[in-house]
């Protein structure tokens, strides 16, 4: 196929950067500071929730384990920097090389979260795409319905899906 090893980097750093934030949901955020009370240091936590800034007090014990979450922390933060460096410079080769490559990417892009979400958790996001359908007023189709379904099974790619979607209203050019 003509471009596949750009499509298949392409895929990999989009893998790459699910992988990452799905790990940054689990580790702690904030930043480590130590403040002197009565000639006696304590260590906190400090992160912001809801716009406040919460300091979590970190017992001596704790502190090499939440350093090491927030060092992870950083440099997952810092590798997705690089990956959507890199998925930027490969959309803007593939821009010039191909218009229809570019446009293919960019599927991959849109669909990546969808196609590495846990079986579990598909069910519940069909049920919310559902309501939110059902709210606005837009029927679904029974093809998208059934497809969609059968992504939700593990049986069928979100991409075929949604590209299907897309060809019935001809809106997709891939």
């Amino acid at each position: 196929m003509k471009y596949q090893e750009i499509q298949d980097e392409y895929i990999s750093l989009l893998q790459e950067k699910t992988a990452c934030q799905n790990i940054l949901v689990e580790l702690r955020s904030g930043y480590i500071s130590v403040k002197t009370i009565s000639n006696k240091k304590y260590t906190y936590l400090q992160y912001r929730w809801d716009g406040k800034l919460i300091s979590e007090y970190i017992r001596e014990d704790d502190l090499p384990k939440i350093r090491a979450e927030l060092d992870e922390r950083a440099k997952h933060t810092k590798r997705i920097c690089e990956i959507d460096d890199r998925l930027g410079k490969i959309e803007a080769a593939a821009n010039i090389l191909d218009c229809s490559l570019h446009r293919k990417l960019i599927t991959f892009r849109r669909c990546a979260v969808m196609e590495s979400m846990p079986l579990q958790e598909r069910s519940k996001s069909l049920a919310f795409g559902g309501a939110m359908a059902a709210l606005e007023g837009i029927p679904v189709s029974r093809s998208t319905e059934h497809n969609l379904k059968r992504w939700a099974e593990g049986k069928y790619s979100f991409q075929e899906s949604f590209l299907n979607t897309l060809r019935a209203f001809n809106l997709a050019e891939v």
